[in-house]
């Protein structure tokens, strides 16, 4: 039996039970008189009065809560009616569905400041700009970084004692799995904070050292927002097991939401692949870049500038080029759909059922669908993920 593929394979992005689902009819009729719509069910922050005064007016900001769709239909209910209503318009469309926009962190420190606070201003500003073909520049806070106080570290320290699992007050998304199974599965003793999001301009507080300090035999998770801190001994591939699980995930996680239980659960099971053993018989991975692996999942942008190029034999060659690519990258996003669609019907068969066969095809599908580029590559992952759901 795989360790603790019970508590995670293919839960990576676990979709809350309150997200809302963005009324597309709704957002255009409202994008159609206004420049900026922000739909209900919206529960990042974004300080509007930084975005909107680098927007042209040519320019529209939707944002919208975490997708509801599964990716398979998002394509046709979502992405391809904005595309074609901003065609329309001649606008250019920046889209914003819960932390997912067309541009991403690029640092650890840029993912944290986005998933701790969940505030999407720097990206939303960042995209701005791209579209302005304008220097991008420094676009996320400098938010101060501060060591937790002795009181402050007592007062967590006490919680971690009384239990092992401390859920703050205001924090709607809980811890729930259980540290014992988790002993049982892995050997891993673990104790989890679950705090809530932090306020823009609030300090973030490094809780995870001083802790592990305190529970020097246990692993020591710390979720603030959306972001999860680890620390404890061979911190090296703690490490590593958190920036794999960033940079695995953090993208599915940005458009669909997710739960604590599913980001501690990732970083844990990779944490026991680099400690125990070869994960699927590869040789054991360096520290993860989460930078790469986010690049590789920057999205197509839904609305352009248009080229205006002079000569009208030239005109007439870069018009259908234009329409070539954009038949070839809608090819791509709806093969993309599909192959990823397959990869998570497959790891949620596995909760059930872990043959080793099987686990591999989905190891091998997730991998290169991070690499594939191309309609008929991601048609390749959607081929593997199929060979696993037969091998169930």
């Amino acid at each position: 039996m795989l360790p603790l593929i019970g508590l995670l394979l293919g839960i990576a992005v676990v979709q809350p039970s309150d997200v809302h689902k963005l009324d597309v009819p709704a957002a255009i009729r409202a994008l159609e008189t206004q420049q900026v719509y922000q739909a209900p069910g919206v529960v990042t922050h974004i300080d509007l009065g930084v975005v909107t005064r680098e927007m042209a007016p040519d320019t529209k900001l939707l944002i919208g809560p975490f997708s509801a769709d599964k990716d398979d239909d998002h394509y046709d209910h979502v992405s391809e009616p904005l595309r074609k209503w901003a065609d329309s318009r001649k606008v250019r469309l920046i889209t914003v569905e819960g932390l997912y926009t067309r541009w991403g962190p690029s640092t650890m420190t840029e993912l944290r400041q986005q998933t701790a606070y969940m505030d999407i201003t720097g990206p939303a500003l960042a995209s701005v700009r791209e579209v302005n073909k304008a220097p991008i520049g420094e676009v996320y806070p400098a938010y101060e970084v501060r060591t937790p106080t002795p009181a402050q570290v007592a007062d967590l320290a006490g919680k971690l004692r009384e239990s092992r699992i401390y859920n703050a007050p205001d924090r709607a998304d809980k811890f729930t799995l259980s540290t014992k199974s988790i002993q049982q599965q892995t050997g891993f003793t673990v104790r989890v904070a679950a705090l809530p999001a932090l306020k823009p301009g609030e300090p973030f507080v490094d809780y995870a050292p001083a802790l592990a300090r305190e529970f020097p035999d246990d692993i020591v998770l710390v979720a603030q927002g959306y972001w999860t801190d680890a620390a404890g001994k061979d911190q090296e591939r703690i490490d590593s097991a958190r920036n794999y699980a960033s940079g695995r995930y953090e993208i599915g996680t940005f458009r669909k939401g997710g739960t604590v239980d599913a980001r501690v659960s990732t970083i844990l099971t990779r944490l026991d692949e680099l400690s125990r053993r070869k994960p699927f018989g590869r040789p054991q991975p360096e520290t993860y870049d989460p930078a790469q692996t986010i690049t590789c999942y920057t999205p197509l942008a839904w609305g352009g500038s248009a080229v205006v190029l002079g000569g009208g034999a030239l005109a007439a060659f870069a018009v259908r080029r234009r329409q070539r690519q954009r038949l070839e990258e809608a090819a791509l996003r709806k093969a993309k759909a599909k192959a990823y669609a397959k990869i998570s019907e497959l790891g949620t068969a596995l909760l059930d059922s872990q043959p080793p066969e099987a686990a591999e095809r989905y190891t091998t599908a997730r991998d290169l669908f991070e690499q594939a580029h191309t309609a008929e590559a991601m048609a390749e992952v959607e081929r593997i993920a199929d060979e696993g759901l037969a091998l169930l």
